[in-house]
């Protein structure tokens, strides 16, 4: 879908798909092509039917309605997400809506440059030159863990809390967010994705299908095959290929992605816009000691005093 401006430059496809487990779809999308280049999100999100759809939609909504009417800066993708979690908590606080919150995944692209913010485990990549590499993290329990060495890769796909997110807009007042700046070379492809996608198909699939098809026809095919091995979530992908004209214009934040072989986690002013997750831990399963130890002990004690008590009291009598 090029827009008028940048029919050379940029070319988009964006898609969502409830899977072949769910009935509902809780992810929304969103491409909003401008003329260097677009907005373009991907948002998962969760707390049940109604309010999973619901807190996805807001996050989409709002981020484009604050990035529009705003000229590409940093901190405004920044706003943007603070401006989504604010709405996605107020609304969570209804008894009927707790636990609603949303993943979000958003690509800025203001050739030559490329913004993404980053809140849960959707996901960007980037193919440049026919490899595919992830530039977002995942906050999630076992992605951290993965981090932390704690986890392999394939403990973290098979793992009962791979599905524990740590980090989502409107679960807490305030949101943390990644923020990544990326220098965009001629013929660089961008894919945003939900987990539905990610965590069925292979990394080597995903590049295969952006090498070998156009935006449209690739997001389809992505659709196509993660229903085909099951299709256990809602799935959704946008797909950007920039093309092989891309304008030289001058940026103020472009210092520091200058030169830059890969994706730079941008500063805004003195502090790192990037801050540490927000972690909720999945309840552990307690040990037999932790369930009944307190018991056992107390136990114990009554068995001692009642034999000192017997004790004492079974003594005979001095004459």
């Amino acid at each position: 879908m090029p827009a008028p401006e940048s029919a050379t430059a940029v070319t988009s496809a964006a898609r969502t798909d409830p899977g072949r487990k769910r009935a509902d779809n809780q992810d929304a999308v969103a491409q909003v092509l401008m003329p260097y280049g677009g907005i373009f999100i991907v948002a998962d999100g969760m707390g049940g039917h109604r309010t999973g759809a619901l807190a996805a939609q807001l996050a989409v909504e709002k981020i484009c309605e604050v990035l529009r009417a705003e000229k590409p800066l940093p901190k405004r993708l920044v706003e943007a997400f603070e401006v989504a979690n604010g709405v996605i908590y107020e609304a969570g606080q209804k008894p009927e809506s707790r636990g609603m919150g949303t993943t979000a995944t958003a690509l800025w692209l203001d050739l030559p440059y490329a913004l993404i913010a980053h809140v849960g485990d959707s996901r960007a990549y980037l193919l440049r030159k026919g490899q595919l590499s992830q530039l977002t993290q995942d906050h999630s329990w076992v992605a951290e863990r993965v981090r932390q060495g704690l986890l392999t890769e394939e403990e973290a796909k098979n793992h009962r809390w791979r599905n524990v997110i740590t980090n989502a807009l409107g679960s807490f007042p305030e949101v943390r967010v990644d923020l990544l700046g990326v220098k965009v070379e001629p013929g660089d492809i961008f894919l945003l994705c939900s987990d539905g996608l990610s965590g069925v198909l292979e990394d080597r699939v995903l590049a295969e299908m952006l090498r070998n098809h156009p935006p449209d026809e690739a997001a389809e095919r992505l659709i196509q095959l993660a229903n085909e091995w099951g299709g256990p979530d809602n799935i959704s992908v946008v797909v950007v290929a920039v093309g092989d004209h891309i304008p030289n214009l001058t940026r103020t934040y472009s210092p520091p992605l200058e030169g830059s072989a890969g994706p730079v986690r941008l500063q805004l002013g003195e502090a790192m816009e990037v801050v540490s997750t927000q972690v909720t831990e999945p309840p552990r399963p307690r040990s037999f000691w932790e369930r009944w130890g307190n018991l056992i002990l107390l136990a114990l004690w009554l068995v001692t005093l009642g034999y000192v008590l017997f004790s004492q009291f079974s003594r005979p009598l001095s004459p």
